[in-house]
């Protein structure tokens, strides 16, 4: 053993070196998170305000754009792995993606009125139903649709992929039950600087620089975290070379089909899966007529960044709160009981939203006079509510308890189940969504009208997802996997 090596391995086995390791890994998850809630919150805002579309154009861009980007993007990540291992990739897949944003920043943005194809527009305006307006504005506005994908790129490449395989290779189980949780709490945080950094350059600096400039100076704190995400992943490649593992080994054996097969022979897997699909679909139906209606509200890019900004910061620390409190709940309450709070709360903020939603004018206005506030206000305060709660069930106590439930199935079943639902299950929900906003477009021309069927579907599905919690549950307290009474492990919180 030369110097270095006897260097590498001393410091390997050193508590300050863990230390130094997982303070590096929290800063790196800090700033993908902060990118990530940054850029999640500045494509809704381009896009939506582009044209007179609206949200309308959200549903086409995920079926259309998203979905086989997603799968080029899945297929080009698994060949670059193979070959390069994690470092290379994370650096490609990072300067590429940080390429689109600086060109879309200070290129496509200030030049989008000449690469506006108006002429093709108009030509497909004239020859589509009036209910494709969505897809219409997704291809005449193409720039604004790349800008769309290459930030949702970022959430499925380098935070769920790229991240997480590190920190799961290099993390230990009794590392795992302490730093888990402190990388929740690290991730809250994150939305809410991001949210509040966001506004201030949406907001307090409009007296002083316009949007377009607002937007490059974000995107330029974009491009130092980047820098610095890489950076830190440098670091810690050099203290802890990483082997080059195949996503698709010799000893692998089981398709894609079989695993999808395995879920539908598994109860507790169904349940699973219907609860994830579930929550995409239900989040993705009432997210986009919520949108539509903050649109209608702040009609400017630069205002409607500013008012989402303000609620990524809400969901962060509401999140922070509630991880702190379901510690208490899960010491005390059953998996079930803790398991039903997201959805019990997706059921009553969607009532009170859709309530606002359909309700008459007339009964309307005398509670937005009362509150001295606008109709439309009063519409999207509730939508707001269910957003901000919606969410922050998620990022806690939904995550948390969808882990444990994965405890409970056998290790090889479960690793094997996780990798379908967890991919392809949001994304198979949010789809859904997107396909019955595409039909009510294309059928009727607009989804005003059909309010009632997008709230109907959604409070269904809600329902599925309750009666799956509660099937769940029974499933779990029978086998006794997880704990005595079916309650949840203190341990099992960093899942």
């Amino acid at each position: 053993m030369n110097n270095q090596d006897f260097i590498r391995s001393s410091i390997s086995v050193s508590p300050l070196s863990i230390f130094k390791k997982h303070a590096l890994i929290l800063i790196q998850f800090f700033l993908i998170i902060f990118v990530y809630h940054t850029l999640k919150d500045l494509k809704d805002s381009i896009v939506i305000t582009a044209s007179d579309a609206g949200a309308e154009v959200i549903p086409f861009i995920k079926i259309w754009a998203m979905l086989p980007i997603a799968v080029g993007a899945s297929y080009l990540f698994a060949k670059l792995y193979n070959r390069f291992g994690r470092e290379k990739t994370l650096y490609v897949f990072i300067c590429l993606l940080l390429g689109a944003y600086i060109l879309f920043a200070f290129v496509l943005y200030p030049f989008s009125s000449i690469l506006h194809l108006s002429s093709l527009s108009e030509y497909l305006k004239s020859n589509l139903p009036s209910g494709c307006k969505g897809f219409i504005a997704m291809i005449s506005y193409w720039h604004y649709t790349f800008f769309y994908l290459m930030a949702e790129l970022w959430s499925l490449l380098i935070l769920s992929i790229l991240f997480w395989s590190y920190v799961n290779s290099t993390t230990t189980l009794s590392e795992a039950t302490k730093f888990y949780p402190l990388c929740m709490f690290v991730g809250n945080f994150a939305g809410i600087i991001s949210g509040q950094t966001s506004h201030y350059m949406s907001q307090s600096l409009t007296e002083f620089i316009s949007w377009e400039s607002s937007l490059q100076l974000i995107t330029c704190i974009i491009v130092v975290c980047g820098l610095a995400i890489m950076g830190i992943n440098r670091i810690l490649s050099m203290s802890e070379p990483q082997k080059v593992i195949p996503l698709k080994s010799k000893k692998q054996k089981h398709s894609l089909k079989d695993n999808i097969v395995a879920i539908f022979e598994s109860g507790p897997l169904i349940c699973i899966a219907t609860l994830v699909v579930g929550f995409g679909i239900t989040s993705s139906l009432i997210e986009i007529v919520w949108k539509e209606n903050i649109r209608n509200l702040y009609p400017s890019a630069q205002a409607y960044n500013a008012y989402i900004n303000q609620l990524t910061s809400m969901i962060g620390l509401m999140a922070v709160i509630m991880s702190l409190i379901s510690r208490w709940m899960c010491q005390n309450l059953s998996w079930t009981k803790v398991a039903l709070i997201t959805p019990t709360t997706l059921f009553a903020t969607s009532i009170f939203f859709f309530a606002a939603l359909m309700a008459p004018a007339e009964m309307l206005a005398p509670i937005a006079t009362f509150f001295s506030v606008s109709p439309i206000y009063l519409i999207v305060f509730f939508g707001s509510i269910h957003y901000v709660l919606g969410l922050t069930a998620k990022y806690t106590i939904f995550d948390m308890t969808k882990e444990m439930a994965f405890l409970s199935i056998e290790e090889e079943e479960r690793i094997r189940a996780k990798s379908v639902i967890d991919s392809i299950g949001s994304r198979l929900g949010k789809s859904g969504a997107s396909c019955l906003y595409q039909f009510l477009l294309i059928a009727f021309g607009s989804t005003s009208g059909h309010i009632s069927i997008i709230g109907i579907s959604s409070i269904c599905m809600i329902g599925i997802s309750i009666l799956a919690t509660k099937r769940l549950g029974r499933n779990l307290k029978e086998g006794d996997n997880l704990s005595e009474d079916n309650r949840i492990p203190v341990e099992a919180l960093a899942t």
